[in-house]
């Protein structure tokens, strides 16, 4: 998931070693006008309730169409904060930069789960 899915190509993919696009779905939020008035009108209030909701029926209308899916990725630094209630509402993994720093963490011993 990401702010605009035109912005993610199969290029980027490429430059991350994946060249077959056949098991990914890039899910853009173009379509979520409060979430893009973020980014369009940005000394305005934001409902983040309503930019909830227009993730959450983003990632929910994608599970519907497309009952493959495994596991989010949110591209967006703006989209963390809606990684749990993505996985609450769809089941699935969801990961981000976030996770990933938890990860890099874990393995420094930075952090322990023992």
């Amino acid at each position: 998931m990401t702010a605009y899915g035109s912005s993610l190509t199969a290029e980027h993919f490429g430059y991350c070693g994946v060249d077959d696009m056949s098991r990914i779905i890039v899910l853009g939020l173009e379509n979520c006008p409060e979430w893009n008035s973020i980014f369009e009108k940005e000394n305005e209030p934001v409902d983040m309730d309503l930019v909830e909701k227009e993730i959450m029926g983003t990632a929910l209308g994608a599970v519907k169409d497309h009952p493959e899916i495994g596991a989010f990725v949110l591209e967006c630094t703006d989209l963390p904060p809606f990684g749990p209630a993505i996985r609450d509402a769809t089941g699935l993994p969801v990961f981000s930069f976030s996770t990933m720093a938890g990860y890099m963490a874990l393995m420094l011993g930075e952090i322990n789960l023992y």
